[in-house]
């Protein structure tokens, strides 16, 4: 099996939800550092359109989207467990919630102007204009990330409240150890706690603080880091091999072959197109061409997903 190949920025929260799950899973994987903003040809040959922050490579498997990613690295590592069977349903639901809404909230709190004022990515006037204007151009024809802080400010304490409430019973949300919402919430809450002038927001909540000290230590796992050249040579190497059995067409009424667009509903509508591979009630996969990267099979999760047949 082809080594992991994570395809993200340092400073990107659902990048560190990754980076903590390997760090708790003890792997070992490979890291392309990708640009905060476009272009990034080497990962568009890779995706197809889909430009969300991080993409996890195996191969010539592409995996686009924190949930499906998550999933996958469970399989390769299955030794403490995150996803518990008999919370399948209510876990389900939560992460969705914090990996969306509180997501915004904490995208909200991060940007507020004392937290910009001290940034230096934004000290840089045509620095921060370019990340605006790509932001923009990722959130248009959506509401995207935007949340007034008026309104982020009392949902984020009102669910630092809650999760300070439940931690004070056990050293995890997930008991005495951690399930998938404790790395989706504590990507949302690094986010903003990276930020120094913003870590007095915590001070009323000793026990978010002593869980983020937990979470934290977990690491990143053994990172070695490879050029997106050198990404794209290993899918090119890799075959892709398609099960030509997983499109129910009883979902969509889509059949095996059918030429199609997978985009997500919530924002970031830059399709990926191909050839349907899989169309299941979890997952979408798709098979297309590049120039550069060969037949890529790109997979993304049904939750948050759309598909047309084109």
């Amino acid at each position: 099996m082809s080594e992991i190949i994570l395809h993200q920025y340092q400073a990107s929260p659902f990048s560190e939800k990754i980076r903590n799950l390997l760090g708790y899973k003890k792997a070992s994987y490979r890291v392309v550092n990708i640009p905060v903003i476009m272009p990034k040809p080497d990962l568009m040959a890779l995706t197809g359109g889909y430009r969300k922050t991080p993409v996890m490579q195996i191969g010539s498997d592409i995996y686009c989207d924190s949930a499906i990613i998550c999933r996958v690295i469970e399989q390769l590592y299955p030794d403490k467990p995150i996803y518990p069977t008999e919370q399948e349903g209510t876990l389900g639901a939560a992460v969705h919630w914090t990996d969306t809404f509180f997501f915004k909230v904490s995208v909200a709190m991060a940007f507020q102007p004392k937290a910009l004022a001290q940034n230096k990515t934004f000290s840089d006037p045509k620095v921060a204009e370019a990340f605006r204007a790509d932001r923009a151009e990722l959130n248009k024809g959506s509401p995207g990330l935007g949340m007034e802080f008026s309104v982020a400010h009392p949902h984020w304490q009102m669910h630092l409240k809650r999760l300070d409430t439940q931690l004070a019973t056990a050293d995890y949300l997930g008991g005495d150890a951690p399930n998938i919402l404790d790395f989706s919430t504590y990507h949302c809450l690094w986010f903003v706690y990276n930020s120094e002038v913003l870590r007095d927001s915590f001070t009323p909540f000793a026990h978010v603080l002593l869980w983020i000290t937990r979470m934290a230590a977990f690491g990143n796992g053994t990172i070695t880091e490879i050029s997106g050249s050198e990404a794209i040579k290993i899918a090119t190497s890799a075959p892709v091999i398609a099960d030509t059995a997983a499109v129910d067409s009883t979902i969509d009424g889509l059949e095996s072959g059918d030429h199609v667009e997978i985009l997500p509903i919530d924002y970031g509508f830059q399709p990926t197109q191909g050839e349907l591979l899989v169309a299941s009630l979890e997952e979408l996969v798709v098979k297309r061409t590049d120039p550069l990267a060969g037949d890529v099979a790109v997979h993304f999760p049904r939750l948050g997903y759309r598909i047309n047949k084109l």
